[in-house]
């Protein structure tokens, strides 16, 4: 028959779709090396203006002093705290972070649940970001959580050392005195806030 032995001409279906993938590959990668040097220089601009507030609030400075948080995490916990005041105690801080356990009574029945979720979401992630750092290095915190971590699962010992970072926010910046390692391991009775002046602890740092 005519043309049966003539070579097809045109590229094969398989052809244009390899060609039409290859080419959003390059276009999506382009795109994506612009996004990202983009996101890039606003995280300069972001860090610098973070690292420009320490002049104006010595609190951020204080806060880094506690193992774990840093130039970003501190100004979230900060600004998301709040005037101090607003909080009683270091427990009501705690409380507003969500990171408490739940619990349901009734009657003599007592059951604990998972963590509240309440408050400021920012400050949850900010302290279990901190927590989940903090855990990886050589400090109480560290030897805590390899402590709760032989009778409690991971995300329940990371929490609860989310929870001790959460105190020790409060006690600093309660105190008016950067995080002391030496304060670690205190029962809450022995820790008294040094601006309180009050003979019962408002707070104990790292509990």
């Amino acid at each position: 028959m005519r043309g049966q032995d003539q070579p097809k001409q045109g590229l094969s279906p398989y052809d244009v779709c390899r060609i039409f993938k290859g080419t959003v590959s390059r276009l999506r990668t382009s795109d994506l090396e612009a996004v990202l040097d983009f996101l890039g220089e606003e995280i300069k601009k972001a860090e610098a203006c973070l690292r420009a507030m320490d002049r104006q609030f010595p609190e951020l400075a204080r806060l880094r002093t506690i193992p774990g948080i840093g130039e970003i995490l501190a100004p979230v916990i900060w600004s998301e705290m709040g005037k101090l005041e607003r909080f009683r105690s270091a427990e009501a801080w705690v409380n507003y972070t969500g990171l408490v356990p739940s619990l349901y009574e009734s009657g003599d029945v007592s059951i604990r649940g998972g963590i509240t979720h309440q408050g400021s979401a920012w400050v949850r992630w900010a302290l279990v970001q901190a927590a989940s750092g903090v855990i990886q290095g050589v400090n109480p915190f560290a030897r805590r959580y390899r402590r709760l971590r032989r009778r409690k699962l991971a995300n329940v010992a990371k929490t609860a050392i989310a929870r001790s970072l959460a105190r020790c926010v409060y006690g600093v910046l309660k105190s008016g005195s950067d995080y002391q390692e030496a304060r670690w391991g205190r029962r809450p009775e022995e820790f008294v806030a040094r601006s309180s002046g009050a003979s019962k602890p408002e707070v104990a740092l790292g509990h």
